[in-house]
């Protein structure tokens, strides 16, 4: 069955009511084909085929759902199956519906978990949100230093088929403290008389179980590994993280970013899962900040509206304002970016600044050439009374250099102070940089452009 044939088929045993056909249909479908046909359904469909999942098959797939289907979800399947399905669930995955769901559904799910499930979930939300330590599992196979390969081997096989990985094995003493590593590939070569601590390695960048999920993505990508280990203070293995749980992380990360740089509040859900008021409250709010912003320059073209040609000077605003805005929205997501993949950090804004001193200065002269010989065309043709063309286009020129220059070099910088003070740099956004140097290119083309008349008269 093709990818595109497998939602219509489902559909049409819906409707024939051939539940017996589905549930073996379900059943045989390979697990990322019914993960994309299970995000495609909604309301009872989605429900009647979760019914017709086996359970452990049903538990995976809740965590593959959208947060604004798996709460749909929840509140339409019966509480039996809804507390079968999230005992059957891994605690990560658990962990992670528990913290999107509204508190009164999430507090009502813990009360279906049982014995050791619902010690683990409350374990993992005692952490603090955004931290390692609800991103992980403690579903890891650790194993003491003096154990032989097959008292290790024997130890896998018991609780092994109920462990998160067993590509990397955790070397830990009596207290649980971490003290390495063996990989399974080592263990399977390994001479049988061979103990753990000759196999085992120190264990790279373990995390801390308290610290910023967003440091789990950076350690992950600095060791290229499968899995972590996560630490407590004292050293003792509490958890692991697995690659999966990190690019999630990572994802979510990088749209939360790219929101925050067009304007927009970080949304919880995907767009079409996102309601219609939900969507305005996220929206207005900078927009609302940005009319506020551009209402600055109104109140600077006020404070110029005396100076000679002020009408034929407004007509080449645009010309100032534009490429100052983009050109600091361009170098503000470079930085941004930068930070994030941390190519640059805190201590190189010297650098930094001094590189982009040059950049905005080269910038700047060049597009201030281009707008010189635009303006003196368009002045041209309007005609300036007894300015010529090129009075005019000399103060969109020299106006356009400078606003061009300062605009490269605030929106390098921006991110740098965010960061220092702890906000996200990505708050440093498009809208902001553009409004910011609207207002700044007036101040300087006005400034310019008095200074030239004044000269002249």
């Amino acid at each position: 069955m093709q990818d595109g044939e497998i939602q219509p088929e489902i559909h049409a045993l819906i409707e024939a009511k051939s539940f017996a056909t589905l549930k073996s249909a379900l059943g045989e479908m390979e697990v990322h084909d019914l993960a994309e046909l299970l995000a495609g359904l909604e309301g009872e469909e989605l429900a009647l085929c979760f019914r017709l999942l086996a359970q452990d098959r049903a538990a995976e797939m809740l965590g593959d759902l959208e947060p604004e289907r798996q709460e749909e979800l929840l509140t339409t399947l019966s509480s039996e199956k809804v507390a079968a399905i999230l005992n059957e669930m891994p605690p990560d995955d658990r962990t992670e519906l528990l913290e999107e769901l509204p508190g009164e559904l999430a507090q009502r799910l813990l009360r279906g978990l049982r014995g050791e499930e619902l010690k683990i979930a409350r374990s993992l939300l005692a952490y603090p949100e955004d931290s390692i330590g609800r991103l992980m599992t403690p579903e890891y196979v650790a194993i003491r230093p003096g154990w032989t390969v097959d008292e290790v081997f024997e130890h896998i096989r018991s609780v092994g088929p109920e462990k998160e990985t067993l590509n990397v094995i955790y070397v830990t003493d009596d207290r649980g403290k971490l003290l390495g590593e063996v990989r399974l590939e080592e263990l399977v070569l390994a001479d049988r008389s061979l103990r753990a601590q000759d196999l085992m390695e120190e264990a790279p960048g373990a995390l801390v179980a308290a610290d910023d999920e967003e440091n789990a993505v950076e350690i992950f990508k600095k060791y290229d590994a499968v899995a972590l280990p996560v630490v407590n203070t004292q050293g003792i293995l509490v958890g692991i993280v697995t690659v999966d749980d990190v690019l999630d992380v990572a994802e979510e990360e990088v749209t939360e970013d790219f929101q925050k740089m067009v304007g927009v509040q970080p949304l919880e859900y995907s767009y079409l899962g996102t309601g219609f008021l939900k969507m305005f409250r996220k929206r207005i709010p900078w927009l609302a900040l940005l009319l506020a912003a551009q209402s600055l320059t109104t109140v600077a073209l006020i404070g110029f509206h005396t100076i000679p040609l002020f009408v034929v000077l407004v007509m080449f605003v645009p010309l100032i304002n534009s490429p100052a805005g983009n050109t600091g929205s361009q170098v503000a997501g470079l930085m941004i970016r930068s930070l994030a993949l941390q190519e640059v950090n805190l201590a190189d804004w010297r650098r930094v600044l001094l590189r982009e001193v040059a950049h905005g200065l080269s910038l700047g002269v060049v597009l201030g050439a281009l707008g010189y010989a635009a303006a003196f065309f368009f002045a041209g043709l309007v005609g300036t009374g007894s300015y010529r063309p090129q009075h005019i286009a000399l103060s969109v020129a020299a106006a356009m250099a400078v606003a061009v220059t300062l605009a490269n070099l605030v929106g390098s910088m921006l991110p740098f102070f965010f960061k220092r003070i702890g906000l996200d740099p990505a708050v440093t956004s498009g809208p902001f940089i553009a409004s910011l140097m609207d207002v700044s290119g007036i101040m300087i083309y006005f400034s310019i452009a008095t200074a030239v008349f004044a000269g002249l008269a």
